[in-house]
């Protein structure tokens, strides 16, 4: 029921009320930063505190983002015939796991000295599956909204608005708002 709920905010919700939750919180965890930069930090334990606080903040924006990828991306699945669908399944896996990664780089960094080579791979895997959370809202934006098969260039706008979604999701929200009335 919840989850319905949150799905049913993401794709309704205007463009605006997007914008301030996944902006909000950045502005804030900026406003902290600068804040715990203006005044000298007297040991470890405050560093670790603003650490943490930007972490959580971090995660935050991070799960706003991610479910609106999955609410997005559950709604144009819905939308599209069956022979056009692109596997759910991998987009929930992909949204999933820079969740998990970035939990864990914050809690690892806040405990250890910084990380070392090793977390490069993870990094960059879940850099990969973020370009594929892109690749996946924007294609089926496309194919739901056309009806039609789509290649790079019909789906390269909507993919580059979402990839700087301060400023595209200003278009995109819109249309997402459209196939949700429709649907």
């Amino acid at each position: 029921m919840v989850s319905i709920s949150i799905k049913r905010f993401f794709v309704r919700a205007k463009h605006w009320q997007i914008f301030l939750l996944l902006i909000g919180p950045c502005l804030i965890a900026q406003l902290a930063l600068a804040n715990s930069i203006a005044t000298p930090m007297a040991s470890v334990e405050d560093f670790d505190r603003t650490a943490r606080i930007l972490g959580a903040f971090t995660l935050a924006v991070m799960v706003c983002l991610m479910g609106w990828f999955w609410s997005v991306g559950s709604l144009l699945t819905s939308v599209i015939p069956e022979q056009q669908r692109l596997p759910l399944l991998r987009l929930r896996l992909s949204l999933i796991y820079p969740a998990v990664y970035i939990t864990y780089f914050f809690a690892t960094l806040s405990v250890s000295s910084p990380p070392s080579a090793l977390i490069i791979p993870f990094h960059l895997l879940a850099m990969f599956c973020m370009f594929y959370n892109l690749y996946f809202i924007s294609k089926s934006l496309v194919l739901a909204e056309t009806d039609k098969a789509a290649g790079f260039y019909e789906y390269s706008g909507p993919f580059f608005l979402i990839w700087f979604f301060p400023i595209g999701l200003w278009i995109i929200q819109p249309r997402i708002n459209r196939l949700a009335e429709r649907s």
